[in-house]
């Protein structure tokens, strides 16, 4: 007992295959990005929580050199750039970014120097 109603013509299993398919990668895809998005966020916070310690390490003078200048250094060895580096009293406060992803990550941090 075969209803006509519910026959399928040969090969509609194919596209709708294909189609359901291309909706999971096009998901993955999407949650691939937004992961990778997160995790440079994440990893940019570290890295200007880094370079704003070395600027203040530097103003308490327990690093030798510029605190500016430092800062610089652990951003780029890290994979960022530093965008701005600013010295108010004993108060570094440094932003960095990140534009090797799709979106340009940035992050900011401050650090006090010992002693102030």
């Amino acid at each position: 007992m075969r209803n006509s109603i519910w026959k399928l013509d040969d090969g509609f299993a194919a596209p709708l295959l294909v189609t359901l398919l291309a909706l999971v990668m096009l998901g993955a895809t999407g949650l691939g990005a937004g992961i990778r998005l997160a995790t440079n966020g994440v990893r940019a916070q570290l890295i200007a929580d880094g370079a704003a310690i070395a600027a203040a390490d530097t103003l308490s003078g327990i690093i030798a050199g510029y605190p500016c200048k430092n800062a610089e250094e652990i951003a780029q060895v890290n994979g960022t750039d530093l965008i701005a580096c600013r010295i108010v009293g004993s108060v570094a406060s440094v932003s960095v970014g990140n534009g090797q992803s799709l979106f340009y990550v940035s992050r900011s941090a401050s650090a006090q120097a010992m002693g102030g």
